[in-house]
């Protein structure tokens, strides 16, 4: 997937927010509110919704290979070490270049994406409000805090 509206799009967006299709003054918004949601839930999980090539540089010349948290790997590399939060890449000439993210929406896990529409909605509808004492719901942290790639 290249553009976050290939995960979530936005006549998905727009049936969760319970916006006429017919409607289409708020289209901007939404799609700004879709790569807003999905950017911060990468951030702060190290799933990679949109699938890009990265370079990752090794921290010490004593080793090499790079830890990486990001989630997935496409790259093919029977060298590649994978633990529970991050794997382990070995480098050639202290770097490593690497397809990341995910290729497939139904290998995403349902709860980032249901975690994504939450805060699409909280952000459609509360931020308008006067009294926000906050504008990410608590389930939404946990379903992030659930699926963390680093301690």
């Amino acid at each position: 997937m290249t553009n976050y509206t290939d995960v979530i799009s936005l006549e998905r967006a727009k049936l969760y927010l319970k916006v006429d299709a017919g409607q289409t003054e708020t289209d901007d918004e939404i799609i700004s509110m879709i790569n807003s949601s999905l950017s911060f839930i990468e951030k702060r999980t190290n799933h990679i919704f949109k699938t890009r090539d990265k370079v990752y540089y090794q921290d010490c010349a004593l080793v090499q290979s790079v830890k990486v948290y990001d989630y997935p790997i496409n790259t093919i590399n029977s060298a590649i070490v994978n633990r529970p939060l991050y794997s382990i890449v070995p480098t050639v000439n202290s770097f490593v270049t690497l397809n990341i993210g995910y290729t497939t929406l139904a290998a995403i896990p349902n709860e980032l994406i249901d975690a994504a529409l939450q805060l699409i909605k909280v952000w459609f509808y509360e931020s308008e409000k006067q009294v926000n004492s906050t504008l990410i719901p608590l389930s939404v942290m946990e379903a992030i805090d659930v699926n963390r790639r680093f301690i």
